[in-house]
């Protein structure tokens, strides 16, 4: 089956895909983010302030993932994502009507569990279940979500505060969400009985072959596993080292003396480079195994902290954005595709909370560490050698894990 032939044969599931990808941009950081100088003002809070509810939220939604997320595993589908739309639906609206810092932290709570965090595992978990010979085709094609919600949430978000407050904006969102989202994920799962049914036959005709002494992994037998800690640290970088970046950026720009308005217009150039590396990934993957992809998605972030340090012309703004974007669109195609490759699809969902849970907390961690760096008068050049050796170290560690298995 040809690239095309498979997006026109599996349409309906990969629309699926990308659109909890898409709308989980309720509850990433780039949307956010947007809010930020309103909800400071409403509620008196300093810049520490702010960050610092923000990223309790964040760790407690990445603890409450764990349990939540392998709910995958035993749940019909059709319910399991109806459930979780729901919550981003009512999240959004009780985003509407706070009126305190503590809630404040409620509501981002809420928004980045059943955003960030649910939602994307059930698009990635989804994909990488029910596709097996092209997995990473579909996570890649799924990424598409992504790419559209970094474009476009940002500037919605600047619109409806400027149309409607942040209040209206919250409140209008949440009554698009309800309409739209949960009619749309039941439509687009249409037919998975059958969808389901034929993973189960094909699952048990698989571990006939194998033999009852074999069989998938559990979250307890992965985390015994040398293995995992060896790629760990790789599939953990990218949230790490991007979130901190992106978290930041004012500070980048105010640096390089470069213009805020100029830097923010690259982001579309961020964003098509992240879908095109990853949707051209999505086969590599297929064919070489993310294990084999995995130590090097961090290189072209390496080149970009080099732009970055190296050239002062603001056009170089734009070569730095990109080639984030490469690294971000390579993540999506080998961090989505390498758990079930690793550890198979039974236990898919729980193993994917524990890794999707990691991943929100390392992205809560990152503007604190990035932001006390900054603090002890830790320049650009400073950073990113420090970022740099980060890629290198963790690059070397999960092309380590390639000769390392004890299973």
């Amino acid at each position: 089956m040809n690239y095309f032939n498979f997006i026109i044969r599996n349409w309906r599931f990969l629309v699926f895909g990308i659109v909890l990808n898409l709308f989980a941009s309720a509850g990433q950081t780039y949307f956010i983010s947007v809010f930020g100088g309103e909800f400071r003002r409403e509620f008196s809070l300093s810049d520490g302030e702010f960050g610092f509810i923000y990223m309790v939220a964040t760790v407690t939604s990445a603890a409450s993932l764990i349990w939540l997320g392998r709910f995958i595993d035993r749940l019909d589908l059709r319910i399991y994502a109806a459930l979780v739309c729901v919550g981003i639906v009512a999240a959004i609206l009780f985003t509407s009507i706070i009126e305190t810092a503590f809630m404040l932290g409620v509501a981002f709570y809420f928004l980045r569990l059943m955003g960030q965090g649910l939602m994307n595992h059930i698009a990635i978990t989804s994909m990488g279940r029910y596709f097996t010979e092209r997995r990473g085709t579909a996570i890649s094609v799924i990424s598409l979500g992504n790419t559209i919600g970094i474009a476009i949430y940002p500037v919605i978000g600047v619109v409806l505060i400027a149309w409607l407050g942040w209040s209206g904006s919250w409140a209008l969102l949440g009554v698009v969400y309800a309409i739209i989202l949960v009619p749309l994920v039941l439509w687009l799962l249409k037919g998975h009985k059958v969808r389901h049914e034929n993973y189960l036959v094909k699952q048990h005709k698989e571990s006939s072959k194998k033999g009852p002494s074999s069989g998938d992994y559990t979250v307890r037998s992965m985390v015994r596993e040398l293995r995992f800690y060896l790629i760990l640290p790789a599939t953990l970088a990218p949230s790490f080292l991007l979130t901190g970046i992106i978290f930041h950026q004012v500070r980048i720009v105010e640096a390089k003396e470069w213009s805020m308005s100029i830097f923010a217009s690259g982001f579309t150039g961020l964003a098509i480079a992240t879908f095109l590396t990853s949707l051209a990934l999505g086969p590599m993957v297929d064919k070489w195994r993310a294990i084999n992809i995995l130590p090097f998605i961090l290189a072209p972030l390496a080149v970009a902290l080099v732009v970055l340090n190296t050239f002062q012309a603001e056009i170089f703004s734009f070569v730095f954005l990109i080639f984030m974007g490469c690294s971000w669109g390579a993540t999506f195609a080998v961090s989505g595709a390498i758990w079930p490759e690793l550890y198979g699809t039974t236990h898919l969902g729980a193993i994917k909370s524990v890794a999707k849970s990691l991943n929100v907390f390392a992205s809560a961690l990152s503007p604190w560490v990035f932001g006390l760096l900054f603090d002890a008068q830790f320049g650009i050049l400073e950073i990113s050698y420090l970022s740099i050796g980060i890629i290198v170290m963790a690059g070397s560690l999960a092309k380590v894990s390639q000769y390392t298995h004890n299973r």
